[in-house]
């Protein structure tokens, strides 16, 4: 098996951005890569590659959630990721001041018991006046140009700016 400083560079060399962006993120987040270890591989990389890959974190829990937010980063808007917005309600991205994106797979949201959890945890952010907006892998990985569209409109309204009122 290859080591994996090496293929991330290449990854990082040979894949788009954020394809390799995803990689490098999944593997701070599963504890494969340190941090001396992505100072390392960022210092092997030549600038053009170096400055963009320098925005990885280590807390995106899938890679759907690094291509969204990657996304909405690249149009300067404001994002942060795993944000804990109440007790027992962590979202994966808070866009603007409102607007939770969650990205989910099947593999962890098929499941009745987690299904039932999630939508607890959106009543308990809409009764907060959250907007929650649940994004599949198939609609960010094999539909991104449909989802991509109708992601820019709701941008274009300006909603996610909005002062949350008690």
């Amino acid at each position: 098996m290859p080591d994996l400083l090496l293929a991330l560079d290449h990854a990082a060399r040979c894949l788009p951005t954020v394809k390799a962006a995803i990689l490098i993120e999944s593997a701070m987040n599963q504890r494969k890569l340190t941090r001396p270890q992505l100072v390392q591989l960022l210092e092997g990389l030549p600038q053009k590659l170096r400055i963009p890959l320098s925005r990885v974190r280590s807390d995106a829990q899938s890679g759907t959630e690094t291509a969204v937010r990657w996304w909405l980063e690249e149009r300067c808007v404001r994002v942060r990721s795993q944000v804990q917005l109440a007790p027992r309600v962590r979202v994966d991205l808070l866009v603007g001041t409102n607007w939770v994106i969650e990205c989910d797979s099947r593999r962890f949201h098929d499941d009745p018991a987690q299904y039932r959890e999630d939508r607890r945890r959106d009543l308990a952010l809409a009764s907060r006046g959250y907007r929650v907006t649940r994004l599949t892998w198939e609609q960010v990985f094999l539909q991104w140009e449909s989802t991509e569209r109708m992601l820019r409109a709701m941008l274009r309204r300006r909603e996610h700016r909005q002062v949350l009122r008690a």
